[in-house]
């Protein structure tokens, strides 16, 4: 367990800030929301910096441990932890909102409060994403980061930012809608439980590991995004204004291979399989 919860502030510090940010309301407030904002981004970063210069590189496991409960009824626990991958992650993505930030300076001219919140906001999330040991938590982070990236596009992208939105928003639903059935079926197979750590060591049969690897698939593919689930991020990429473009090609982008990293290579190990068990796979 950490002394301080680095990992909690690494999430919800952009978030309040984006909060504060937007209830500057107007653009005559302007100034004051993109110093805020800049404010806000710099100091998220600064708070991420004790993850990389105190991590144990000789430590295999998940460090900055925090678990709290959430909601005791359904086991649902606030746990956050990160390994040497998801470290990295959010020390860049806390860094690249210091860069969105500052493009959009003098570009965006309108709704200046909103759109850097949405930056803010979308930050601390995907901290969330790169942080949860809990299936469930990693879930709500994992579909409300989309929702900042959504209006991103929305309202501030190019000619066509309505159907590029709206396109990006179908594609990731009905992924999202097969990867919350993922999680309920290692909720029953675990007795009750969503930690992802507890699934890791789930003795799932050969059968099972199949259908899950394919919800898996299917939901991380179109966030790689993969064909042919991958016809959103031309759209997405053109209409999106700089920031936007900036952090799907830094970030959002690199949340697919992540959850392929957390989930789907770590239940094919679960059980070692021979040459027979993969011949049956093609049959």
């Amino acid at each position: 367990m950490s002394t301080y919860p680095l990992l909690s502030l690494a999430i919800w510090l952009p978030i309040f800030t984006g909060l504060v940010v937007l209830a500057t309301g107007a653009d005559r407030n302007a100034p004051l929301a993109r110093m805020l904002a800049l404010f806000g981004a710099i100091a998220s970063f600064l708070i991420t910096i004790p993850l990389w210069t105190g991590f144990d590189i000789a430590n295999g496991g998940m460090q900055f441990v925090e678990l709290r409960t959430w909601i005791p009824r359904f086991n649902i626990n606030y746990h956050l932890g990160v390994d040497g991958i998801s470290m990295l992650f959010v020390v860049l993505n806390a860094f690249i909102t210091i860069i969105v930030v500052a493009a959009g300076w003098e570009v965006i001219q309108q709704k200046v409060a909103q759109y850097n919140a949405a930056f803010l906001i979308m930050s601390g999330l995907m901290n969330g994403i790169f942080t949860s040991l809990d299936g469930m938590l990693f879930y709500v982070f994992f579909e409300a980061s989309l929702i900042p990236l959504y209006l991103i596009i929305g309202v501030w992208g190019g000619a066509n930012r309505v159907y590029a939105a709206f396109k990006f928003f179908l594609y990731t639903l009905f992924g999202s809608l097969l990867f919350l059935l993922a999680l309920m079926y290692l909720f029953v197979q675990s007795g009750g439980s969503f930690s992802i750590l507890e699934w890791h060591k789930l003795p799932i049969s050969l059968g099972s590991q199949t259908w899950l690897f394919l919800a898996f698939l299917i939901a991380f593919a179109v966030k790689v995004p993969m064909w042919p689930v991958h016809t959103w991020l031309p759209d997405a990429h053109v209409e999106a204004p700089t920031g936007g473009s900036i952090v799907l090609a830094a970030i959002a982008l690199k949340l697919g291979a992540y959850g392929f990293l957390r989930f789907s290579c770590q239940f094919c190990r679960t059980r070692r399989m021979n040459c027979r068990d993969w011949s049956s796979l093609c049959r």
